[in-house]
């Protein structure tokens, strides 16, 4: 029996590739955003890549998992993303 699958978030991780896979966006978006808390303040030397069939789920994934990222960055700095206001600007 196959089983076949909407959503693809691969993971680059310090401790190798995680390929996920899942029917629904959500489902893989948190999948996806548990592997990124479970690396911590290493989060900025994970790269991901997010595949499937609906351009604009791609996105909303692709958007999601930077949110997490930033705001795993910033708990590790010893901030939060709410105490910090206005418009930020990265190199």
């Amino acid at each position: 029996m196959t089983v076949a699958f909407d959503y693809e978030v691969t993971l680059a991780t310090p401790a190798g590739l995680r390929v996920l896979t899942a029917q629904a966006e959500r489902e893989v978006a948190l999948m996806a955003e548990s592997v990124l808390r479970r690396h911590g303040g290493h989060s900025p030397g994970i790269g991901f890549t997010v595949a499937g069939r609906d351009p604009g789920a791609l996105r909303r994934i692709a958007s999601y998992l930077v949110d997490v990222s930033s705001e795993l960055d910033w708990e590790w700095s010893g901030n939060t993303p709410s105490s910090h206001r206005g418009m930020f600007l990265f190199p």
